[in-house]
């Protein structure tokens, strides 16, 4: 079979899907579980095959569809689907997350939890990827990659491990990335569905009665406004943690640094010296290239541990933590080296 679905046929084969089947709820369960476990042991690979097989983006397309046509049917149908989806994967990831022996916060829930500009330009884009690959009758990697794109999965998860730990930032951040990847989704598939029946999205808008058109809108500011700000704010992060580690690498090459914290709310950098003395005169220069990489606003507190003296508790503490971290970090790397070269042997075997 091949060509693409008219609009009529599209819309008959969405009814044909949107609807709480148990076999879809099990697929669902799974790929919420395989995403939890992925999350909660940082495997990306794990989170990208929960993403393939999570029947989540039906009814958003469905939703979209159903207002660019204004089939209030399809609406009601696409809304119950996916309200019923929401809770049962809340529920699953909840369920894991609270029963599961390991609870730190990985790297990839953390990227779950501070949306940007850059989330609603993905889901922009594989929206309209997925409006063209959704009509196509035959069998298409299209959908599949929209669905890992925009990653309407992992922040369900995230959201579920805020409930089952208690983590409002963590709960709310990740809905709020949730929201912005349906909302636009559903978008695009407006504006797609009306361009593809030939019809101007300018004047399907205009049909819209005040209040639809209103709530559009606001919905749309609402959600990219804050979004706007966090790029912003992670941009501006970024630069200065860059410009940090070129100001102390170079501008400390002569001495051994062996503790640097950053303090974000305070805006004070904190180093901590082993070396030759650095004078008043010395630590003043410094102070005024701090221009040069971007981070004058950054105040600098330096802590000198000279040769001839003896560290102090806190100073000790630190300098041990420091050289425990790097031969943890040290050991780290040698055992998985040894298991891959085990790993390696053994296929060879």
């Amino acid at each position: 079979m091949t060509g693409n679905y008219s609009t009529r046929e599209y819309r008959e084969k969405l009814y044909d899907d949107l609807h709480v089947r148990l076999r879809d709820t099990v697929i669902l369960m799974c790929a919420i579980f395989i995403a939890s476990i992925g999350l909660n042991m940082n495997s990306t690979a794990v989170i990208i095959g929960a993403m393939l097989i999570s029947p989540l983006m039906t009814p958003i397309v469905g939703l979209g569809f159903g207002l660019a046509i204004f089939d209030t049917r399809l609406i009601k149908q696409s809304l119950e689907v996916l309200f019923t989806q929401v809770l049962v994967s809340l529920l699953v990831s909840t369920l894991y997350f609270w029963i599961s022996p390991l609870s730190y916060t990985s790297s990839e829930l953390i990227a779950r939890t501070s949306p940007t500009i850059w989330d609603v330009l993905i889901a922009i884009a594989g929206g309209i990827a997925g409006v063209i690959g959704s009509r196509k009758k035959e069998a298409n990697n299209i959908v599949p990659g929209v669905a890992i794109a925009t990653a309407l999965m992992p922040p369900i998860c995230t959201a579920g491990y805020g409930l089952a730990n208690g983590n409002v930032r963590f709960l709310f951040g990740a809905l709020y990335l949730f929201l912005i990847n349906c909302v636009f989704i559903m978008l695009i598939n407006i504006v797609g569905t009306r361009i593809l029946m030939r019809k101007s999205p300018l004047s399907s808008f205009k049909e819209l009665n005040i209040k639809m058109r209103i709530g559009l809108i606001s919905l749309i500011v609402l959600l990219v406004l804050p979004a706007s700000y966090s790029a912003v704010t992670l941009t501006i992060d970024q630069a200065r943690k860059e410009g940090i580690k070129q100001f102390v690498g170079k501008e400390f090459a002569n001495h051994t640094v062996i503790n640097q914290v950053y303090k974000s709310r305070d805006n004070e950098l904190v180093l901590t010296v082993v070396g030759d003395p650095i004078s008043e005169e010395e630590l003043e220069t410094i102070l005024q290239k701090q221009a040069s990489y971007g981070i004058q606003s950054v105040q600098l507190k330096v802590n000198q541990v000279h040769n001839s003296t003896k560290l102090d508790s806190e100073m000790t503490k630190e300098f041990y933590e420091t050289i425990n971290k790097y031969i943890d970090q040290k050991l780290s790397e040698k055992d998985s080296q040894k298991d891959l070269v085990k790993e390696n042997e053994a296929d060879k075997d």
